[in-house]
């Protein structure tokens, strides 16, 4: 029976979309590498929270996460368990592509990927303390089931979501907004199977008033058979949302309902409930989220049945177990990254990853959606891709942790963007690098030479700036695949004077 050792050279805390990237990246620099995660399985909200597709790994049509990320997309293709990048033909609301995956496949490869790289994994335990000399965090104490042990390391990757790490280490933080002290609302995400899903798609057609948003998605690479559909998003149904809410047969926390296929033919996916004013950082009030979660989820799936078409016969065939997260605690690092910086689309030297998402702000007061005059929700789009500063990943005062995922240090506007999974892994790739690196050369994060992290992440296959040529051709492989697209179809959900720019 395998044991675990008394020291390693990087730990990471968390096993979620980060963890996995960076846990990955760490072991590749050659570092010995543990993985210690409070469930029995990795993948974290992507997996526990029943997050719908991955969200973009691009911008427009550049693909701005690649190396490692990508990697573990073609592993989870491969096992069948993924579309890989679909186009969205209208991005607002969803991004620029997506990513539909099967939950249990993802679990798989990535278990599998960290254990042909060497890396550790210990499931089932909690973070209890970290160990700590002067200013230097020198590893962690976690709790199991039957006792709690003690791992010695050179540098820890918090890879948490909430900053656990960090914040136990004494690092500063803020939580959510710097000025309203409110954080992005959680969602008790679920599925549905027996659905006729066409009948669904033809209401969406026949109503487009109806809804705020919606795209029909083209795909971009072959994948398997077992999971051939044709993919949506939309978002809307208000009019019957305001008949159910008004006779008290609805109860949640929007003012209407998104939908998007599951992987798998016959099922939808449900970003649709909204539970807010909870501090999920925090064990009590988590727990009371969760209540409100279920109610909400239970209000939702009825009403479905009960006044949607094409749901007559559907049934709740899969709940998150645990309401989703969508922000907590921004640790305070070198440099904290601005809702101005991403809006930007700023440039850095120190950059180790790349963001490329709309600030995408879910409303932390209530059920309405986004608005125009950047109170409560709203959606803004960014001038460019921006850069992601190392400095972002290292806390200000506290030394042997980098910072990794949704934590890093950033403003609550600039996390509306990176904190999409697509962006999220990147970081998580980036970490991974840093900490590998330092630890085998005996430095800490804020000593690290930005220039050996940089070709070290580009030998992994990461994108840090701009390849015109390779652009280039991602943009004329979309374009192909959308003409293909058109022509191989006679009903769309997208807005026609979307659909007019591609005819042109």
């Amino acid at each position: 029976m395998k044991s675990f050792k008394p020291e390693y050279d990087v730990i990471v805390v968390g096993g979620g979309p980060a963890g996995v990237m960076a846990a990955l990246a760490s072991a590749r620099t050659g570092a010995k590498t543990l993985v210690v995660e409070r469930l029995g399985f990795l993948g974290g909200t992507a997996t526990n929270s029943l997050i719908g597709p991955i969200s973009p790994f691009h911008y427009g049509d550049e693909q701005v996460i690649d190396g490692i990320p990508q990697e573990f997309m073609d592993e989870l293709m491969a096992a069948g368990g993924s579309t890989g990048h679909l186009k969205t033909l209208d991005p607002y609301g969803s991004g620029a592509s997506l990513g539909f995956y099967d939950r249990e496949k993802y679990k798989y490869v990535a278990q599998e990927m960290l254990v042909k790289a060497g890396v550790d994994i210990f499931f089932h335990v909690f973070i209890r303390d970290i160990l700590k000399e002067g200013n230097k965090v020198t590893g962690v104490t976690i709790s199991a089931k039957d006792k709690d042990y003690t791992f010695r390391s050179k540098v820890v990757i918090d890879c948490s979501g909430d900053g656990d790490v960090a914040v136990k280490a004494g690092a500063d933080y803020v939580y959510g907004d710097a000025v309203t002290h409110k954080a992005q609302p959680g969602s008790a995400m679920f599925e549905m199977a027996d659905v006729d899903v066409d009948k669904v798609y033809d209401y969406i057609c026949a109503n487009p008033d109806d809804f705020e948003f919606k795209t029909d998605c083209v795909p971009l690479r072959p994948y398997d058979e077992r999971l051939k559909q044709h993919y949506f998003v939309a978002q809307g149904f208000k009019k019957l949302v305001k008949q159910a809410v008004d006779a008290g047969e609805l109860k949640f926390g929007r003012d209407s309902i998104i939908v998007l296929n599951s992987v798998h033919p016959g099922s939808i996916h449900f970003n649709a409930t909204r539970v807010h004013g909870f501090d999920l950082s925090d064990s009590e009030q988590r727990s009371l989220a969760e209540l409100e979660g279920r109610r909400q989820l239970e209000s939702v799936s009825e009403f479905m049945i009960k006044y949607v078409p094409g749901f007559e016969k559907a049934w709740v065939n899969d709940t998150s177990n645990e309401v989703g997260s969508r922000e907590s605690r921004h640790i305070v690092g070198l440099y904290t990254l601005t809702g101005e910086d991403v809006a930007e689309g700023r440039k850095f030297d120190d950059v180790v990853s790349r963001g490329y998402f709309p600030i995408d702000i879910h409303n932390p007061n209530g059920a309405e959606g986004y608005r125009q005059d950047g109170q409560g929700g709203h959606w803004i789009d960014l001038k460019d891709t921006y850069d992601i500063p190392l400095r972002c990943l290292v806390p200000a005062h506290i030394d042997g942790i980098v910072l990794s995922g949704r934590c890093i240090s950033g403003t609550s506007q600039a996390h509306g963007s990176y904190r999409t999974q697509g962006g999220i892994m990147g970081i998580g790739q980036a970490s991974g690098v840093v900490a590998g690196l330092c630890a085998i050369q005996g430095v800490q994060p804020r000593e690290i030479d930005v220039k050996a992290v940089q070709d070290q992440l580009l030998a992994f296959g990461a994108s840090l700036w701009r390849d015109k040529e390779k652009t280039a051709r991602e943009q004329a492989h979309a374009t192909a695949c959308v003409k293909a697209y058109l022509q191989g179809r006679d009903k769309f959900i997208t807005r026609a004077d979307v659909l007019k720019k591609f005819h042109e």
